[in-house]
């Protein structure tokens, strides 16, 4: 491998690894792996905004449209803390709820993304 190729790995981006697009298995919480791996972004994001009325709040953060793009790997410090804070608190406040099919739907955004 030349120098420039080496570098030009280094510089790669993890959400621009070939792999993630290839994989015959994804984690889900509603779908069989294989069945997940078949399923893009949106597809997923599209169960999402079935979330439970006293869970709204997380609708402008966690589940809103921009949260479809949103790369963790090329965030900062502060805004990854920031995400991990929300989700922890979806998490608390969902477990009244858990056994609900829109929290289901939820999870199941949170697990792919």
């Amino acid at each position: 491998m030349t120098s420039l190729s080496l570098q030009l790995k280094r510089l790669a981006l993890p959400q621009t690894d070939p792999n993630l697009f290839t994989r015959k298995e994804v984690a889900s919480f509603l779908f069989e792996p294989k069945d997940a791996a078949t399923m893009d972004r949106s597809t997923f994001y599209a169960l999402a905004p079935g979330i439970e009325p006293s869970l709204s709040e997380f609708q402008q953060t966690l589940f809103s449209s921009s949260s479809l793009t949103l790369e963790r790997s090329v965030q900062s410090k502060e805004t990854n803390r920031k995400l991990d804070h929300d989700i922890g608190l979806f998490l608390r406040r969902a477990c009244p709820y858990f056994l609900l099919r829109p929290t289901h739907k939820c999870l199941e955004w949170l697990i792919h993304r």
